[in-house]
């Protein structure tokens, strides 16, 4: 009889688990992810430009604040706009009204994170690492939280 008890009690334990992981909420929390620190340039993924770009010592980082973000490039640019993210399964993300200042473009990596911005659909990550993934999934910048 102890033993039935026994076996019951942990089935029980058991089954509760299972019960609570399968009810979790799958949405991701977009505060966490997003709003909580600034977000470092890892490296860009770019075909055309042969595979991975890295910073190279420079720092390049984005900061998104309620619906309104601003990237700060190493040579004092920046580019600014509003965004938009999903945490459903979609994972949609998105930037409007993108503004540039300084020279952006004499700066490759600048010029390739404003076109991945701008062309931007998705993002994968967590809240230690980000991707901002592009219409055509075949370009993508990659974030952590430390400076490299």
């Amino acid at each position: 009889m102890k033993n039935s008890i026994r076996i019951l009690g942990k089935s029980l334990i058991l089954f509760t688990a299972i019960f609570a992981m399968a009810s979790c909420d799958k949405n991701d929390d977009i505060d966490s992810i997003f709003r909580q620190e600034t977000w470092y340039l890892t490296y860009i993924e770019d075909p055309e430009s042969g595979g991975k770009v890295y910073a190279n010592g420079k720092i390049y980082s984005i900061d998104f604040k309620t619906d309104k973000f601003t990237a700060v490039m190493p040579n004092g640019a920046t580019i600014t706009g509003n965004w938009y993210a999903d945490g459903g399964g979609s994972h949609s993300f998105f930037c409007r009204n993108l503004d540039k200042s300084g020279e952006v473009w004499r700066d490759d990596i600048a010029s390739k994170f404003f076109d991945i911005l701008n062309n931007a659909d998705s993002y994968e990550g967590d809240t230690n690492w980000l991707q901002i993934i592009t219409k055509d999934k075949n370009k993508y910048m990659q974030f952590g939280k430390k400076r490299q």
